[in-house]
């Protein structure tokens, strides 16, 4: 889905300073629109390993955590991303104390983040409809596996525009990661991804 014009002016997300996402990515909405969408997608499963933090478990924690300070940084949201910063710290000063203190009102703050981009994606959504698909079509997956392989940006970028001209029931995940791998260029992992995802059963 391309998503152009007003609607950059249309991002209304509690707790997300959306111009600052946005510069992020050159001022690229469907970019944005894409890490918001997998910021929901991955967010939950960062939380789970978050909700319960003891001695034993503070050096994953300190991972979990900074790996939420990085996704909050990517969509603008600065007052979860400065929480989770000083709360990364403590875990790395063995601050098990402070952690608790800090850890249940990051963990719901980012919640509410959540839900609320999710609200507005599901927005978004309804008013740029478009088909839903079984799957990921293979042939255009194929293709830009070869453009990965060659390192031929503007095709693989004319590819991801076919793909994400539908939603798909299953593999929707696959195409918001690897749209974030070609945004990164890391075109190497999206080739060997896509060969694991073809032998994989329909």
């Amino acid at each position: 889905m391309s998503v152009v014009g007003d609607e950059k002016a249309g991002i209304n997300i509690s707790g997300v300073n959306a111009a600052a996402g946005l510069s992020l990515y050159s001022g690229k909405m469907d970019i944005y629109t894409a890490v918001l969408r997998s910021f929901v997608h991955s967010g939950n499963k960062v939380l789970d390993r978050m909700r319960t933090v003891t001695a034993e478990t503070l050096p994953d924690y300190a991972i979990s955590v900074h790996g939420l300070k990085s996704v909050c940084a990517g969509i603008g949201a600065e007052k979860e991303r400065e929480a989770a910063y000083k709360l990364e710290m403590m875990a790395k000063a063995n601050d098990l104390a402070g952690v608790l203190a800090g850890n249940n009102a990051l963990v719901n703050a980012t919640e509410g983040l959540i839900t609320g981009i999710q609200a507005w994606l599901n927005d978004l959504d309804s008013r740029y409809s478009k088909p839903l698909l079984p799957r990921p079509d293979r042939l255009l997956l194929a293709s830009l596996k070869k453009h990965c392989e060659a390192y031929d940006v503007n095709s693989a970028d004319n590819v991801m525009e076919e793909l994400e001209r539908a939603n798909y029931e299953s593999g929707a995940e696959l195409v918001t990661w690897i749209k974030e791998k070609i945004n990164e260029s890391d075109f190497s992992a999206v080739a060997s991804r896509i060969s694991e995802y073809m032998e994989e059963p329909e």
